[in-house]
């Protein structure tokens, strides 16, 4: 292939690795000598050289749920770039799937586990068996013993009511999941409720409304539930993408306009926002950054568990997020 491509058998070996600072003109040279070649790696005989699968593994809430869906996605063509595949496995919330996911048979041979929770705590954190490189990632726990990544949810939930007391809006509500309030779990309700003291406004329970799941069915189950609770409410924080675009159904099936009647910001910033009709405000916690960086450190921790090398102790890593305003909390014209 190095001489077919009229290049060396190391640049051979950083192309098909998805590794090293090759020129895209020669990378192409070298993929056009592999197709023609017929060239398949020997992955048993990679492995044993290396010591690694170069497989990770991803285990997330639900793949149906639009945000984890993209952000896997996003893992997805990182790891492609480090030489790794994917394997996916999904939680469902479920705190004892999350809790045990070092020993889920599924990621037995994984090199090593990038985990998205939604149901651990800081003592679920403190409890995990840890028997491979583990990173979390979108989680408001700082995880401690494992390298951990997200935003900074409490000051994105702040921003959040900010927006909208900006904007006129006084009697702000939220949709939350959770089968009862957030108020120790979610920094995104925290920041909610601090936005709210921020404003001189009442934190009223009669404004939050919790769900169980995730879903377009879910925000607009909520938003119905709102209005018959507290029908003067004038805008909506939902905690979640999903239940964004279900409550913008939801309204609409009440005859409530957005952003005239009520507006609406979602937290996630999923494709599907900036497309549908009025177009989704909403926050953008950093996904395509926590890809990048949890999948570039975990390969790292990887290949330094297979050669014995020493990297530093595991970190709680932040990013930046970004409200992005778009149609449905606009200042409505009078």
């Amino acid at each position: 292939m190095a001489a077919l491509a009229g290049v060396s058998a190391s640049t051979v070996s950083s192309v098909v690795r998805g590794r090293g600072n090759v020129r895209e003109e020669t990378r192409q040279r070298v993929r056009e000598a592999i197709d023609e070649l017929g060239y398949r790696p020997n992955l048993a005989a990679r492995r044993l050289r290396s010591g690694r699968s170069h497989v990770m593994g991803l285990a997330l809430p639900s793949v149906t749920v639009p945000y984890f869906r993209e952000f896997a996605d996003s893992v997805l063509r990182e790891a492609q770039q480090h030489g790794m595949s994917v394997r996916i496995t999904q939680t469902h919330g479920d705190v004892r799937r999350e809790r045990g996911v070092c020993d889920d048979p599924y990621l037995r041979h994984v090199d090593g586990i990038l985990l998205v929770p939604v149901a651990l705590g800081q003592e679920d954190m403190r409890a995990l068996t840890v028997t491979k490189p583990l990173i979390v990632a979108t989680a408001s726990v700082t995880a401690g013993r494992v390298d951990s990544f997200e935003a900074d949810l409490f000051e994105a939930g702040r921003t959040v009511v900010a927006h909208l007391v900006a904007g006129g809006r006084r009697r702000i509500a939220a949709l939350a999941p959770g089968e009862v309030l957030p108020a120790e779990s979610d920094e995104r309700y925290l920041g909610y409720v601090a936005g709210l003291r921020d404003a001189g406004l009442p934190v009223s329970r009669r404004r939050v409304v919790s769900t169980e799941t995730v879903t377009f069915a879910a925000g607009a189950e909520a938003v119905r539930t709102l209005i018959e609770r507290a029908p003067d409410t004038d805008a909506v924080f939902a905690l979640g993408d999903a239940l964004a675009l279900g409550a913008l159904r939801g309204l609409r099936d009440a005859g409530r306009g957005v952003p005239g009647d009520i507006a609406v910001v979602g937290f996630g910033n999923v494709a599907q926002a900036a497309y549908c009709a009025p177009t989704l405000s909403t926050v953008d916690p950093g996904r395509e950054e926590i890809a990048r960086r949890a999948v570039a450190l975990l390969a790292e921790r990887a290949q330094a568990r297979a050669t014995g090398a020493v990297l530093p102790e595991p970190g709680h890593h932040m990013v930046g997020y970004r409200l992005v305003e778009r149609e449905s909390s606009a200042v409505a014209s009078e």
